[in-house]
């Protein structure tokens, strides 16, 4: 393989991290809404949108900034930090516009050069058969985070012909990931989790859509060939997608620990003689979280960035690499409950009151981690790598 040849921008990295920080007062405002959701307030998402924090991932020849993994993990979890669903939906928004290097960059133009993202869902519920010079599609998908808001939805479907369903060799499905414009799609408001509460996961079905084949791309095996130049598009499928909504944990972490910081400088507990800051609970509780949060963030740039440095020098895949960057994904997710929780119970009392965000963050926390990109079993499927086995998935 050939070096692919990357422009570093960290002027324009810098950029970004400064409008995440100015997202602050805005959010604050919105915060009894955001509290309630179930999707988040036009002002915050018209804010995300002029500050391009929902297109990171969008390739530069129409319009994006196509950042580098680990640059765009620094943006993610000062946007996260503000608050969970806020950063959840600007990370989907994000993974999602990566899929329009998946296909020719005519269409993807159509679909985004003049603005807005891309939601959706990636569970292959849907069914699209072929039909002339384009595809078929009918199917209900759940899970589709920020689609309110979306211009484009991507629908992962199994193809079908003469009313079977297509299988690989290997037996499994035949899949194909379809975009179309988000008005095309009938968004069915079932949101209410416990945490995560404005992101707008919503369903969302669509009923004899039609598209063409140039807006529909391969996913079978989860091994999408990029239309586009550069090395953010010829990496691992599912890997950056499962990393696209890591640096939410991150920020969730940080934004614990800052407010339980915060508020050690003032509270004094019952029957105490000074602030929590006094108390060396709370001090070590403080110490044991950064220790957590900087180590798992170490594990994950380090990790993610040997994979960068790969395809940017054009090395082939490393099936152990991979492993690691899941591993430390994975531990970023964890970290964030953890470090959530610890600071959660160092706050006391106060943690209870909902205009204190200890517990907004707790739930955030712990719905990041109930995502199947967290799940235990990656974690079996990256021992079996380390291990010298077939990871028995393509979802890795």
């Amino acid at each position: 393989m050939t070096a692919i040849a990357v422009t570093p921008a960290p002027d324009a990295t810098q950029a970004l991290i400064d409008a995440a920080e100015a997202l602050g007062p805005i959010v604050a405002r919105h915060k009894k809404a955001l509290a309630v959701g179930p999707d988040l307030p036009p002002e915050i998402v018209e804010a995300l949108e002029a500050a391009g924090l929902t297109r990171l991932w969008l390739p530069r020849n129409i319009g994006g900034v196509e950042l580098s993994p680990v640059d765009y993990f620094r943006v993610m979890e000062v946007v996260s930090r503000h608050d969970g669903s806020v950063g959840w939906c600007a990370s989907i928004a994000s993974t999602g516009t990566r899929a329009a290097g998946l296909i020719p960059q005519s269409s993807a133009a159509e679909l985004l050069a003049d603005g807005g993202f891309v939601s959706g869902s990636l569970s292959p519920t849907g069914k699209i058969v072929r039909e002339k010079d384009g595809w078929r599609i009918n199917g209900r998908w759940p899970w589709g985070s920020f689609i309110v808001h979306s211009k484009v939805t991507l629908a992962v479907c199994v193809e079908y012909e003469n009313g079977i369903a297509r299988s690989t060799h290997e037996g499994g499905p035949v899949l194909r990931a379809a975009m179309l414009p988000t008005r095309e799609v009938n968004i069915i408001r079932t949101w209410d989790g416990g945490g995560l509460r404005s992101s707008g996961s919503h369903d969302f079905a669509i009923e004899n859509g039609s598209v063409e084949d140039a807006r529909t791309f391969s996913l079978t095996d989860f091994n999408p060939k990029p239309c586009q130049q550069g090395a953010l598009y010829g990496l691992p499928f599912i890997t950056m997608f499962a990393l696209g909504i890591t640096a939410v944990s991150l920020g969730i972490a940080r934004g614990s620990i800052d407010a339980l910081v915060e508020l050690a400088q003032h509270k004094v507990a019952a029957g105490a003689q000074g602030p929590l800051r006094e108390q060396a609970s709370v001090q070590a509780a403080v110490a044991q979280a950064e220790t957590a949060l900087r180590s798992a963030r170490g594990f994950l740039f380090e990790s993610v960035q040997d994979l960068w440095d790969r395809r940017v020098s054009g090395q082939p895949d490393d099936m152990k690499q991979r492993a690691l960057v899941r591993m430390a994904s994975c531990n970023v997710v964890d970290m964030g409950k953890k470090v959530a929780m610890r600071m959660f119970e160092a706050a006391g009392g106060s943690a209870l009151h909902e205009q204190s965000p200890f517990s907004a963050y707790l739930r955030d926390a712990q719905a990041a981690a109930q995502h199947l990109a967290f799940s235990q079993r990656n974690m079996e499927t990256a021992g079996r790598v380390l291990l010298g086995m077939h990871p028995g998935t393509h979802r890795f």
